[in-house]
């Protein structure tokens, strides 16, 4: 795996872990949880997020929309439609899915969506894993 898709998720986690922390803070006023966290919670965080990263990277038409997004900047929702069988509802919770670990935002005043650096990188990991299969593949025959 490479570095890059831990740098991008690490990105999530520690964004994650600050919106708890300000929660955490309006309501004990204690800010002692970022603290616990580090000393007690964050492998096992760390762990969910990546395991989850690869679930959701893993899901067909989850793959199918890194592709669409790594081949193209920014795609409007409307653009994602037309490359797959989805109406507007499933497609919106796939990539929902996808922003949760990390691997793709959304641009909601503009109605795109966008691969983030993780995103790309777990594409590229995918891609050449399938290549790698192929070409071993043929070779043994």
């Amino acid at each position: 795996m490479t570095t890059e898709i831990a740098e991008g998720l690490a990105i999530r986690l520690r964004t994650l872990a600050r919106s708890i922390d300000r929660l955490d803070r309006l309501e004990s006023g204690s800010g002692e949880w970022l603290a616990n966290f580090h000393a007690t919670e964050l492998p096992d965080a760390a762990t969910e997020l990546m395991l989850r990263a690869l679930r959701t990277a893993a899901d067909p038409v989850n793959y199918h929309l890194l592709v669409t997004l790594s081949e193209h900047p920014s795609r409007s929702l409307t653009s994602l439609l037309e490359t797959t069988p989805l109406t507007r509802l499933p497609l919106t919770e796939h990539l929902n899915d996808l922003v949760q670990v990390g691997l793709a935002s959304r641009l909601i005043d503009t109605d795109h969506a966008q691969i983030t650096a993780a995103g790309a990188e777990m594409t590229a990991f995918i891609r050449h894993q399938i290549a790698e299969m192929i070409k071993i593949s043929r070779v043994n025959k």
